[in-house]
């Protein structure tokens, strides 16, 4: 009988399935709680080597494959999770992120598939829309590694409006210990930058009439921001990645789009940035070229 019901539960993923296994006592199925079959590994496998040898088509051909015979769900969702990350065709991966949602929302995948839904309507610049695949990350994924990129998203999507009190809200109430090492820690860093700039502008703004109210030493910190924002040098960061061979990979698929990416740092996380701008408006205009051709990013200060 036990035997009967894992057969079930891996071929079926239908509401009443789960009521009837609770029923009589089996375990609810859970998100990440099936195996991709070594067969379909190995072929994915192929193909993303294929893609880092620059045989992307056939590549392509592969995955193409694979999304047409599986039937498994959790299958079918590993196979259109590579496809998407593999290909060269934003709307063709936007299509393989919703199609994987639908069909596999209980698949370890489906928190990766909101959040590009949401990077990618960010790109668009549809704030609304990334906002609305974000936050049903956070709602429906309690445990999922894809959390607090989300949640920076979210706070995005407000600066995109120009809602900076709403945005720095969410870039506050991030503790230290809930962002991890490498290319988020940047990324948070990045907005409370822009946020501690909009709270040096609001100062500066005050009256004469609040001045008593403003400590010494919270005027004397904004002069000092002032006068380092003279000397900063700003770029288009499109990632960050552990390993240089990764982020070479990035670099050649991008170099090939015509974006001249390079790789920055000497040790992890070798980062992949476009350009050097003297101001963090050149750089945010970058930002929007590179967005018009599928491209996301964030605005980065370098340290020299």
């Amino acid at each position: 009988m036990r035997r009967v019901l894992r057969d079930v539960r891996r071929r079926v993923r239908h509401p009443l399935v789960v009521a009837v296994c609770v029923a009589i006592g089996s375990a609810t199925p859970r998100v990440g709680w099936a195996q991709t079959s070594t067969t379909v590994q190995s072929a994915i496998d192929r193909a993303r080597a294929m893609v880092d040898s620059g045989n992307s088509v056939a590549a392509r051909t592969v995955l193409d494959s694979l999304v047409v015979s599986l039937s498994l769900p959790d299958d079918v969702a590993e196979a259109l999770y590579w496809r998407a990350v593999l290909g060269e065709n934003a709307a063709g991966a936007e299509s393989d992120w919703k199609r994987l949602m639908l069909e596999s929302p209980l698949s370890p995948r489906a928190p990766e598939a909101l959040l590009r839904l949401g990077e990618g309507a960010l790109v668009r610049g549809n704030s609304v829309d990334a906002r609305a695949y974000l936050e049903r990350l956070l709602r429906n994924y309690s445990d999922a590694a894809q959390r607090p990129k989300a949640t920076l998203g979210i706070a995005r999507s407000y600066f995109d409006e120009r809602d900076t009190p709403h945005a720095c809200a969410i870039v506050g109430a991030f503790k230290a210990a809930d962002i991890p090492e490498g290319e988020l820690l940047l990324q948070a860093n990045e907005l409370r930058s822009r946020c501690a700039k909009a709270a040096a502008t609001a100062v500066a703004a005050t009256t004469t009439a609040t001045a008593p109210l403003i400590a010494p030493a919270t005027l004397d910190s904004v002069s000092k921001a002032i006068a380092k924002s003279e000397h900063r040098i700003y770029s288009v960061q499109i990632a960050a990645y552990d390993t240089r061979a990764q982020a070479t990979v990035v670099v050649k698929r991008l170099q090939k789009r015509g974006i001249a990416a390079r790789i920055d740092g000497d040790r992890k996380p070798f980062r992949v940035r476009v350009g050097r701008y003297r101001s963090r408006a050149d750089a945010a205009a970058s930002l929007v070229k590179l967005k018009k051709q599928g491209q996301s990013g964030f605005v980065a200060e370098l340290d020299s």
